[in-house]
């Protein structure tokens, strides 16, 4: 027993923490070279995809600023898929024909089987991929594409910065969260692993692309980028090709829609078995220690604490380690009594985050286990639109970057 759950101390320590710590070490030695920011870049075609369901509220203000973009329109187009939307969404889209090629599916089959009939119809050479409300930086797809002229490069991860909409616990967490995951991503990119992409913002060579499995839920910007990695192309990240946008605006919300990914990672954990290959250490390295053990934490986390229950009589050792991950639950649990208020009581946002992203984990790995009937479709999670005046103007982000807001 004390041996099993030194273990499960130990993988919970390398994971969240060695894991990072470990990849400034290896980029090291086994670094991608640095490219030259200032050698010219080839040319390539794109296509921006997008999935849209029922976006009326932000898909007028996602096109303007797609049209914003600094890049050749020659060598450009923007596909849009609504997915059976209800509302005004293919109406707004319309109005910018033969600007926008719109492709409008009258019945509702989830964002991956729109994106397995985009991806065909792309002109592109490279084909970029964005959410209806990622708002880009105007030099965004230019950043984006600069890594393709490697040919070892498969596949380019943006940096999606993300706001928080209110005051939500949750919503401040996620933000801080994702900050850290971008310095993760960051890490990995310096070694051509990076574990998924940021759906917001990514792209990989059209001929990467992989019909994306539509019969149950499923991540497709981790799909995709995982079977980039599957074919022996690099992942890299790239922290100067910005989108932005908003949590969500309610913290249930934004739990619902981690247990969702949860599930949709647990749908197809056999499909990325492949990852685990011997021949390339360093996607293994990266997989099991971000995504596999991140994925199990909260079956660790259950054990851990019978476990330490078991231990506490025999030593004042296991008792003290007891009252630790006691007082850690009771703060998490203050944390989402006090939900609205918790921006008062910083402190709190860590352990009520941290245990309402692993109770959301083990929530979506039962919904895999025992849901019988699932499909590609989900409730639509209301998030705000990013800011304009944030993203859109060049000057304003430009200096709020210099600044060191959004460091690199």
């Amino acid at each position: 027993m004390e041996l099993a759950f030194w273990i499960g101390v130990a993988l919970l320590v390398h994971t969240y923490s060695l894991y990072p710590l470990s990849l400034p070490v290896l980029k090291t030695f086994f670094g991608r070279r640095s490219r030259n920011e200032n050698a010219p870049t080839g040319r390539h075609k794109i296509s921006m995809i997008l999935a849209a369901y029922n976006e009326e509220k932000v898909i007028e203000e996602k096109i303007r600023n797609s049209f914003e973009l600094e890049f050749p329109r020659e060598d450009f187009e923007i596909l849009i898929g609504s997915d059976g939307s209800t509302d005004r969404t293919e109406a707004i889209v319309a109005q910018y024909a033969p600007d926008i090629k719109l492709f409008a599916f009258p019945q509702r089959s989830g964002k991956a089987a729109v994106l397995n009939q985009l991806v065909p119809n792309a002109q592109g050479d490279i084909v970029v991929f964005c959410d209806a409300n990622t708002m880009l930086l105007k030099n965004a797809l230019q950043k984006l594409l600069a890594p393709f002229d490697d040919p070892a490069v498969g596949c380019v991860c943006g940096r999606l910065i993300l706001h928080d909409a209110g005051n939500s616990a949750l919503g401040i967490g996620e933000s801080i969260y994702w900050n850290l995951e971008s310095e993760i991503k960051k890490l990995e990119g310096g070694l051509g692993v990076v574990i998924g992409a940021n759906g917001g913002i990514y792209a990989i060579r059209k001929e990467l692309f992989s019909p994306i499995p539509t019969d149950r839920k499923v991540m497709d910007d981790f799909f995709v980028t995982t079977r980039v990695l599957i074919s022996g192309k690099d992942a890299v990240y790239e922290p100067q090709a910005i989108g932005s946008e908003e949590t969500s605006l309610d913290a249930y919300g934004e739990f619902h829609r981690k247990v969702r990914i949860s599930q949709a990672n647990f749908n197809l954990l056999l499909k990325y078995i492949p990852l685990l290959n011997p021949l390339r250490p360093l996607v293994t390295y990266a997989f099991f220690s971000h995504k596999f053990l991140r994925w199990i934490a909260p079956l660790i986390l259950l054990f851990l604490i019978g476990a330490n229950a078991a231990l506490a009589p025999t030593s004042p050792l296991y008792a003290g380690l007891l009252g630790i991950q006691a007082f850690c639950y009771a703060c998490a649990a203050i944390g989402y009594f006090g939900n609205g208020r918790t921006r008062k009581y910083k402190f709190l946002l860590i352990p009520f985050y941290f245990v309402s992203m692993n109770a959301a984990l083990l929530m979506g790995l039962f919904k895999s286990l025992f849901t019988k009937k699932d499909t590609g479709t989900w409730k639509r999670i209301e998030r705000a639109p990013a800011h304009r005046e944030t993203i859109s103007s060049p000057v304003l982000t430009s200096s709020r970057i210099q600044a060191g807001e959004y460091p690199n």
